[in-house]
């Protein structure tokens, strides 16, 4: 039978002389739909999303970036203001090695192989690095800078570790977010003063934190709220260290509110600054000026914050649960309740997390089966379920994510990285955050196309 389809097909277009599609039409019937395929965004090995902007880029394995989204201040780095849809590479770049974004001002940095960074998007307070304040739709290279081999954006700036774990910074220091004795922007990079071991740098509410490779912090910047750590409420230039922390091993923060939390070598965490929600874990809703624990964990492997404007963290397990506390009126503890928290609770029926991600309002658990659930804020399809309801106060699946590697929180929606080095992204859409050709929200995953 189908030999014999076939050879009909054949003899109708012989027949009439002209194709079989054209036959088909003009004889009143509809040609069969051709299969297309759509070509989506591969290699990728890491994504970095700007929660505040609406813009994701992605590093590709040949050392190249691509950037989708809202592009209103060129933080696309493709030469426009224009908002795009699909990913458009990033001009100019190669040998890139690491991506950072800045929280507020909507710019993006690379580290590159050389060891030099070259930056673009917003640039008003000197956060591209390049001497002026003018933003950039292109990237241009940040002054001074040639053996940087790690980089974190802040509110309205950045900060580069040295090879010499040195650290120097850039952009807006009207808080002493520099560290470098002043409260002066800086356009160009300038030294922190005393570091001269720095493992990592963190950035929190107009400051920033480095892990020490002793296993110290020290802090530098804005400390209304006490989350320098340094026992005072009074804001510094220069880097204070933290009391009574000699054990860290990462650092996670409330950028809005101005908390932090170190999970450390015991598997404790320890939290500092602002507890208005109780974002410190211990019980209270004062806010702290030197650590205090968050009580009852003691076998964290992880610890990470929300992106939103309450505060709320949550602590991964080495058994595989999820704790969290703090701010909870979207259920971002996904404990079942909306009722805000000062001690840690139990995330529901999670018991195989192996990663935790904070977005805004909410976060997502990567699973042991690569797998993932997401709870909280859903009002633009943030949880990936296939509902756009406000909230959920539990863990629900994202539907169709069944080889997760990475998830990044991004405006009102999350983005995965695949096994296969392909990205799925769900949520809102306004701005072409999901980079599948349309400005649509989605209330489950699609694929990130490839780059036009």
């Amino acid at each position: 039978m189908r030999v014999a389809r076939n050879r009909a097909k054949i003899r109708l277009t012989l027949w009439f002389g002209i194709p079989l599609a054209a036959a088909l039409v003009s004889g009143g019937l509809a040609a069969p739909a051709e299969a297309t395929t759509v070509a989506t965004l591969g290699n990728v090995t890491s994504l970095v999303s700007n929660a505040q902007s609406g813009s994701t880029c992605a590093l590709i394995s040949t050392g190249k970036v691509d950037c989708w989204g809202n592009n209103n201040s060129g933080q696309l780095g493709n030469g426009s203001t224009t908002d795009s849809d699909v990913p458009v590479p990033a001009i100019g770049l190669s040998g890139v090695k690491a991506l950072a974004t800045s929280y507020d001002g909507g710019s993006f940095c690379a580290v590159l192989s050389t060891g030099n960074v070259k930056c673009w998007g917003a640039n008003f307070d000197g956060e591209l690095g390049n001497g002026n304040t003018t933003s950039f739709t292109l990237p241009v290279s940040v002054k001074n800078i040639s053996t940087a081999t790690a980089i974190t954006g802040g509110d309205d700036g950045f900060c580069a570790v040295l090879s010499t774990s040195h650290v120097d910074c850039w952009g807006y220091g009207g808080e002493g977010d520099l560290g470098n004795g002043t409260f002066n922007n800086s356009d160009v990079p300038v030294a922190v003063r005393t570091i001269t071991n720095a493992v990592k740098v963190f950035a929190g509410y107009d400051g920033f934190c480095a892990l020490l490779s002793t296993g110290h912090v020290d802090c530098w910047g804005y400390n209304g709220n006490g989350e320098l750590g340094s026992g005072t409420f009074n804001t510094s230039d220069v880097p204070v260290a933290v009391h009574t922390i000699a054990n860290a091993t990462a650092i996670a923060a409330d950028r809005d509110d101005g908390t932090y939390c170190a999970r450390l070598s015991t598997g404790h965490v320890d939290c500092w600054g602002y507890s208005g929600n109780g974002e410190l874990g211990n019980g209270s809703t004062t806010s702290s000026d030197v650590p205090v624990a968050a009580v009852g964990i003691s076998t964290a492997t992880a610890v990470v914050g929300s992106a939103d404007t309450s505060g709320s963290f949550c602590a991964r397990l080495s058994t595989g649960h999820v704790d969290c506390w703090g701010y909870n009126g979207y259920g971002e503890l996904g404990n079942g309740t909306t009722v805000t928290f000062t001690l840690p609770v139990a995330v529901k029926n999670l018991s195989t997390a192996t990663a935790v991600t904070g977005g805004q309002d909410g976060f997502c658990a990567r699973l042991s089966t690569s797998h993932l659930d997401c709870w909280g804020y859903g009002g633009n399809g943030d949880l990936g379920n296939g509902t756009f309801n406000s909230t959920s106060d539990v863990p629900v699946s994202v539907r169709k994510i069944t080889n997760a590697t990475q998830a990044v929180g991004g405006n009102l929606g999350f983005c995965a990285l695949l096994s296969t080095s392909h990205v799925d992204c769900w949520g809102n859409n306004g701005s072409g955050e999901l980079g599948n050709g349309t400005f649509t929200s989605s209330d489950v995953p699609v694929a990130v196309l490839a780059a036009s």
